[in-house]
């Protein structure tokens, strides 16, 4: 091959590389609030170095803007302007995206507790099922993915855009309850909750479960990255690693849940049939 073949070869090559960032030794996502994200990102940076020897050295890059809706997250994933992005699955992502599954909170995400105003507590006592909650509205952000959990469990709901207002809502009455997950509720409510919410609480006897799986998802046409993840999952899992880093960040947080005490709520989910279960085994029964 002439040489100056040669030389365009290469340029080409390593323009590609660039552009995908991956070989480049960085990895593009578009979801790096560390409020939200923190354990996601450290989740997938330690997938990275588990498969560094075979794969390269690869980790994600630094966040250059700030994060952008969810929905547009994934389009820029579809265009090839990002490598990798977090999200629970649906049948049009299933068929959009190359989406891996496996739950990376191990069915965490699922088990909902609700939080409430204090002189509600002797009415929320007497909840024993899901029909004893349609009694009440629940109050929750329109745009989240599991909002259609309400209307196929015909749970009155009062839908909002701004997840910083919902406290005050449920403060003033505009519904009766507010459900979080796990790792989300008692920050929320031990810090600038407490100090400007004072009348509400966390419903100390009911929790509400339903699936809501995280996947890892990429690009129908990359890949080579989804195995690299697929791998590095099963490295962590064998060696324990993914089971540590789930109870460095939310050990606590389950634990002061006091989960085997509640009354369990089962909600239906309008989930795609055939996902696997998630593992929630070793962190249920800490």
């Amino acid at each position: 091959m002439p040489a100056a073949s040669v030389a365009l070869r290469c340029w080409v090559l390593a323009s590609l590389v660039l552009a995908s960032g991956v070989q480049a030794g960085e990895l593009r996502v578009c979801q790096h609030d560390p409020g939200r994200y923190a354990y996601r990102i450290e989740l997938a940076n330690l997938i990275l170095a588990r498969t560094a020897a075979s794969h390269g050295e690869l980790h994600i890059a630094p966040a250059m803007a700030d994060d952008p809706p969810q929905e547009r997250c994934l389009l820029q994933l579809r265009d090839g302007e990002m490598d990798l992005a977090y999200v629970p699955p649906s049948a049009e992502r299933l068929q959009q995206f190359d989406m891996l599954p496996f739950d990376i909170h191990a069915g965490m995400l699922g088990y909902r507790l609700l939080l409430i105003r204090r002189e509600d507590a002797p009415r929320f006592a007497r909840v024993r099922t899901v029909d004893d909650l349609r009694q009440f509205r629940g109050g929750f952000v329109s745009q989240w993915s599991d909002f259609s959990r309400f209307a196929l469990n015909r749970l009155p709901v009062v839908g909002t855009s701004r997840p910083e207002n919902l406290l005050a809502m449920l403060e003033s009455h505009r519904f009766d309850y507010y459900h979080r997950a796990l790792h989300e509720i008692w920050p929320e409510i031990d810090g600038t909750g407490t100090a400007q919410h004072p009348d509400l609480m966390v419903e100390p006897n009911l929790a509400l479960v339903y699936q809501l799986p995280v996947y890892f998802t990429f690009n129908h046409g990359d890949v080579a990255l989804r195995d690299r993840f697929a791998e590095g999952i099963r490295l962590i899992q064998a060696d324990g690693s993914f089971q540590q880093l789930l109870y460095r960040h939310f050990g606590k947080e389950v634990a002061r849940s006091r989960l085997s005490e509640r009354r369990l709520l089962i909600l239906d989910n309008d989930l795609p049939a055939g996902l696997p279960e998630a593992d929630s085994r070793f962190w249920l029964q800490r």
